[in-house]
């Protein structure tokens, strides 16, 4: 990737709830994102359900440099999830709502598809826009929702594709960031996609086949406007 300047935060910050069937020694009192806001960003039925058992709360927050974000947000999660399994409990994230329906042991950052959700208003659009990249000092991205077909009009991209690209991209950009600017051209790798979307054979999967994308960053709006240079049923998934 190359060297463009996005803005790059001094610091990030995390924040969850611990929610417990019993009361704690400490017992906080912050209103939790409601039902329909955490199922519109993935929270299962089963998670809704884990949690209506669990009124009470423990909230954590912590925060720290850009530099170290990625290994503070992977260690901020396990703490609020080795908790939680210590008293029968269920993590909610505050800043990204949703109940995290992992273990501490599941945490990964190289699992990039953990640290993010889509925006439903984008998806009607055609576009892929996520939520959750602040908590590491970066826009959030947006995936257009077509790419050129080489005749002078544009080709719809199938959505399960352009998610899986999104996830290499953002397991690239976890990776990279804050010590390279992600704005320029870059192409995403089989294993890029592999480790994002948490596949157990990323380790194996082939570096030598990719997609090409460009990246501009948008000031007014904050975001990582993502382009396909090409089309990845072509290109990657053949």
């Amino acid at each position: 990737m190359t060297s463009r300047p996005v803005p790059v935060p001094t610091t990030c910050e995390w924040m969850y709830a611990v929610m417990t069937p019993e009361p704690l020694e400490h017992e906080d009192h912050l209103p939790l994102p409601n039902a329909a806001l955490l199922r519109a960003h993935g929270t299962s039925q089963v998670g809704l359900a884990r949690l209506e058992r669990c009124p009470h709360q423990v909230v954590l927050q912590s925060q720290a440099p850009v530099e170290t974000a990625a290994a503070a947000a992977r260690d901020a999660r396990i703490q609020a999830l080795e908790m939680a399994a210590r008293h029968d409990g269920v993590v909610v994230e505050l800043l990204t709502p949703r109940v995290v329906e992992l273990t501490s042991e599941q945490v990964s950052l190289a699992h990039a598809a953990q640290w993010y959700v889509l925006d439903h208003a984008a998806l009607l659009d055609g576009d892929l826009v996520t939520d959750g990249l602040a908590q590491f000092g970066l826009p959030e991205v947006r995936v257009r929702g077509t790419v050129p077909d080489g005749r002078g009009a544009e080709l719809r991209i199938d959505r399960a594709m352009s998610s899986a690209v999104l996830a290499g991209l953002v397991h690239r950009l976890i990776a990279e960031w804050p010590a390279q600017d992600p704005v320029g051209e870059a192409t995403i790798t089989l294993s890029d996609i592999a480790f994002g979307l948490g596949d157990l054979q990323a380790d194996v999967t082939p570096r030598d086949r990719g997609i090409r994308i460009s990246i501009d960053y948008v000031p007014d709006d904050h975001v990582l406007g993502v382009e396909l240079l090409e089309d990845p049923a072509t290109t990657l998934f053949v």
